[in-house]
Protein backbone atom coordinates (compact mmCIF):
# COMPACT_ATOMS: atom_id res chain seq x y z
CA UNK A 1 0.00 0.00 0.00
CA UNK A 2 1.25 3.65 -1.00
CA UNK A 3 0.83 6.27 1.50
CA UNK A 4 1.49 9.18 -1.14
CA UNK A 5 -0.79 12.10 -1.25
CA UNK A 6 -0.45 13.43 -5.18
CA UNK A 7 -2.86 13.63 -7.82
CA UNK A 8 -5.41 16.42 -9.49
CA UNK A 9 -7.35 16.89 -6.62
CA UNK A 10 -11.14 16.15 -8.62
CA UNK A 11 -9.50 12.75 -9.40
CA UNK A 12 -8.41 11.80 -5.76
CA UNK A 13 -9.63 8.39 -3.86
CA UNK A 14 -11.58 8.03 -0.74
CA UNK A 15 -8.65 6.30 0.42
CA UNK A 16 -6.12 8.82 -0.76
CA UNK A 17 -7.85 11.60 0.93
CA UNK A 18 -8.19 9.84 3.95
CA UNK A 19 -4.43 9.01 4.14
CA UNK A 20 -5.06 5.49 4.62
CA UNK A 21 -2.90 3.74 2.48
CA UNK A 22 -3.57 2.83 -1.70
CA UNK A 23 -3.51 0.75 -4.08
CA UNK A 24 -3.98 0.28 -8.21
CA UNK A 25 -7.36 0.49 -7.54
CA UNK A 26 -7.15 4.62 -7.33
CA UNK A 27 -6.58 4.05 -11.05
CA UNK A 28 -10.16 2.68 -11.13
CA UNK A 29 -11.91 5.52 -9.33
CA UNK A 30 -10.07 7.99 -11.34
CA UNK A 31 -11.40 6.13 -14.74
CA UNK A 32 -14.94 6.49 -13.14
CA UNK A 33 -14.18 10.21 -12.34
CA UNK A 34 -13.01 10.64 -16.31
CA UNK A 35 -16.15 9.20 -17.59
CA UNK A 36 -18.38 11.07 -15.07
CA UNK A 37 -16.37 14.42 -16.59
CA UNK A 38 -16.61 13.69 -20.06
CA UNK A 39 -20.31 12.25 -20.28
CA UNK A 40 -21.60 15.27 -17.10
CA UNK A 41 -19.28 18.06 -18.42
CA UNK A 42 -17.92 18.30 -14.70
CA UNK A 43 -16.15 16.01 -12.13
CA UNK A 44 -19.00 14.20 -9.87
CA UNK A 45 -17.47 15.89 -6.46
CA UNK A 46 -16.25 19.35 -7.69
CA UNK A 47 -15.97 22.07 -5.59
CA UNK A 48 -13.97 25.63 -5.68
CA UNK A 49 -13.34 24.97 -2.22
CA UNK A 50 -10.64 22.38 -2.04
CA UNK A 51 -11.46 21.15 1.61
CA UNK A 52 -15.23 21.02 0.77
CA UNK A 53 -14.12 19.08 -2.48
CA UNK A 54 -12.33 16.35 -0.23
CA UNK A 55 -14.97 15.80 2.14
CA UNK A 56 -17.25 15.91 -0.36
CA UNK A 57 -14.95 12.82 -2.17
CA UNK A 58 -15.18 10.99 1.08
CA UNK A 59 -19.00 11.51 2.26
CA UNK A 60 -20.75 12.48 -0.73
CA UNK A 61 -22.92 10.15 -2.89
CA UNK A 62 -22.71 10.66 -6.81
CA UNK A 63 -25.15 12.75 -8.14
CA UNK A 64 -26.25 12.54 -11.90
CA UNK A 65 -27.86 15.58 -13.15
CA UNK A 66 -31.63 15.91 -14.85
CA UNK A 67 -31.59 14.19 -18.00
CA UNK A 68 -34.33 16.74 -19.37
CA UNK A 69 -33.56 19.73 -17.50
CA UNK A 70 -29.87 20.01 -18.72
CA UNK A 71 -30.43 18.23 -22.25
CA UNK A 72 -28.11 15.19 -21.00
CA UNK A 73 -28.14 11.68 -22.70
CA UNK A 74 -26.87 8.93 -20.45
CA UNK A 75 -27.85 5.25 -20.44
CA UNK A 76 -28.79 3.18 -16.83
CA UNK A 77 -25.80 1.03 -17.80
CA UNK A 78 -23.44 4.52 -17.67
CA UNK A 79 -24.70 5.23 -14.69
CA UNK A 80 -23.74 1.63 -12.81
CA UNK A 81 -20.78 2.04 -14.57
CA UNK A 82 -19.92 4.93 -13.31
CA UNK A 83 -21.58 4.00 -9.97
CA UNK A 84 -19.09 0.83 -9.60
CA UNK A 85 -15.86 2.84 -10.13
CA UNK A 86 -16.75 5.22 -7.79
CA UNK A 87 -17.38 2.55 -4.84
CA UNK A 88 -15.96 4.57 -1.69
CA UNK A 89 -14.97 0.92 -0.21
CA UNK A 90 -12.00 -0.27 -2.28
CA UNK A 91 -12.40 -3.83 -1.90
CA UNK A 92 -16.60 -3.56 -3.83
CA UNK A 93 -14.94 -1.19 -6.35
CA UNK A 94 -15.22 -2.69 -10.06
CA UNK A 95 -11.66 -3.57 -10.95
CA UNK A 96 -10.72 -4.76 -7.59
CA UNK A 97 -10.80 -8.83 -8.37
CA UNK A 98 -10.35 -8.69 -11.95
CA UNK A 99 -8.76 -5.31 -13.35
CA UNK A 100 -9.37 -3.88 -16.71
CA UNK A 101 -11.11 -7.49 -17.92
CA UNK A 102 -13.85 -6.97 -14.88
CA UNK A 103 -14.85 -3.81 -16.25
CA UNK A 104 -14.81 -4.44 -20.00
CA UNK A 105 -17.08 -7.15 -18.90
CA UNK A 106 -19.56 -4.75 -18.31
CA UNK A 107 -22.84 -4.23 -19.61
CA UNK A 108 -21.88 -0.93 -20.73
CA UNK A 109 -18.89 -2.03 -22.94
CA UNK A 110 -20.98 -4.92 -24.29
CA UNK A 111 -20.85 -3.96 -27.83
CA UNK A 112 -17.42 -2.71 -27.76
CA UNK A 113 -14.94 -5.19 -30.22
CA UNK A 114 -12.46 -4.92 -28.07
CA UNK A 115 -9.88 -6.33 -30.55
CA UNK A 116 -11.40 -4.01 -33.33
CA UNK A 117 -10.43 -1.25 -30.77
CA UNK A 118 -6.93 -2.72 -29.87
CA UNK A 119 -6.14 -3.20 -33.79
CA UNK A 120 -7.34 0.49 -33.96
CA UNK A 121 -9.74 -1.09 -36.89
CA UNK A 122 -12.64 0.93 -35.60
CA UNK A 123 -13.79 4.18 -36.66
CA UNK A 124 -14.37 6.99 -34.28
CA UNK A 125 -17.59 8.48 -33.77
CA UNK A 126 -16.55 12.07 -33.46
CA UNK A 127 -13.13 13.20 -35.12
CA UNK A 128 -12.00 17.05 -34.16
CA UNK A 129 -11.11 18.91 -36.88
CA UNK A 130 -7.62 20.11 -36.04
CA UNK A 131 -7.37 22.58 -38.97
CA UNK A 132 -3.95 24.25 -38.95
CA UNK A 133 -1.58 25.45 -36.01
CA UNK A 134 -3.30 25.14 -32.77
CA UNK A 135 -6.48 25.11 -32.44
CA UNK A 136 -8.54 25.29 -29.17
CA UNK A 137 -12.35 25.26 -30.09
CA UNK A 138 -13.02 21.77 -28.22
CA UNK A 139 -11.69 23.39 -25.18
CA UNK A 140 -13.12 25.95 -22.39
CA UNK A 141 -12.44 29.11 -22.44
CA UNK A 142 -14.08 29.49 -19.17
CA UNK A 143 -10.43 28.99 -17.47
CA UNK A 144 -8.57 31.93 -16.27
CA UNK A 145 -5.01 32.52 -16.08
CA UNK A 146 -5.42 32.70 -11.77
CA UNK A 147 -7.70 28.97 -11.91
CA UNK A 148 -4.24 27.48 -13.15
CA UNK A 149 -1.85 28.69 -10.63
CA UNK A 150 -2.46 25.96 -8.70
CA UNK A 151 -1.33 23.36 -11.41
CA UNK A 152 2.35 25.41 -11.87
CA UNK A 153 4.57 23.62 -9.88
CA UNK A 154 7.12 26.18 -8.07
CA UNK A 155 10.40 26.41 -9.76
CA UNK A 156 12.28 25.16 -6.01
CA UNK A 157 10.03 21.82 -6.13
CA UNK A 158 11.18 21.13 -9.98
CA UNK A 159 15.31 21.78 -9.29
CA UNK A 160 14.92 19.04 -6.28
CA UNK A 161 13.08 16.81 -8.73
CA UNK A 162 16.14 17.50 -11.12
CA UNK A 163 18.37 16.93 -8.62
CA UNK A 164 16.99 13.20 -7.45
CA UNK A 165 16.68 11.71 -11.10
CA UNK A 166 19.40 9.37 -9.94
CA UNK A 167 16.49 7.85 -7.66
CA UNK A 168 14.01 7.14 -10.08
CA UNK A 169 16.84 5.22 -12.46
CA UNK A 170 14.72 1.45 -12.12
CA UNK A 171 11.29 3.26 -11.26
CA UNK A 172 9.80 1.89 -14.56
CA UNK A 173 11.74 -1.31 -14.51
CA UNK A 174 9.82 -4.78 -14.42
CA UNK A 175 10.40 -6.56 -10.85
CA UNK A 176 13.72 -7.89 -10.14
CA UNK A 177 15.03 -6.55 -13.02
CA UNK A 178 17.81 -3.66 -12.93
CA UNK A 179 17.91 -0.79 -16.03
CA UNK A 180 15.57 -1.40 -18.99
Amino acid sequence: MATSFCGTPEYLAPEMVAHAGHDKTVDWWALGVLIYEMLIGVTPFYNRNRNMLLMKIKNSRIIFPDKTRYKIEYSDEVVDLISKLLAKERSTRLGTKGDAKEILSHPFFKSLDIKKLQDKMMVPPFKPDLGEGIDTKYFSQKAQESSLAATVIPEAKVKKVERNQDAFKDFDSKPGKKGK
